[in-house]
């Protein structure tokens, strides 16, 4: 690879990142302002809530969820439980 094909190639995935971070910005602004699941309000302006809830972005329909801790919790939780019994179904 030459120098002019380096440079183009840098170029060309500089530009696919800053795509890829306009997108995520973009959905950025379709973030509810509410838990999806108890409806518990959420402030986007609280760093405390910022690292402790949790968002589920969808690629394909472009949706964008979010989930307290307690729901999230509660889901993790079902999902083990899921897991469990489908174990315990092959045996």
């Amino acid at each position: 690879m030459n120098r002019k094909q380096r440079r183009a190639a840098a170029k060309l995935s500089k530009q696919e990142g800053t795509q890829k971070l306009s997108e995520k910005l973009f959905q950025f602004e379709k973030l509810p302002d509410e838990c999806s699941a108890c409806l518990i309000s959420f402030d986007k302006t609280s760093k405390e809530m910022a690292m402790t809830w949790n968002v589920v972005v969808k690629e394909q329909p472009n949706i964008v969820r979010l989930y307290c801790p307690e729901c999230w919790q509660l889901a993790q939780s079902a999902i083990e439980t899921m897991k469990e019994e489908i174990e315990n179904a092959r045996k």
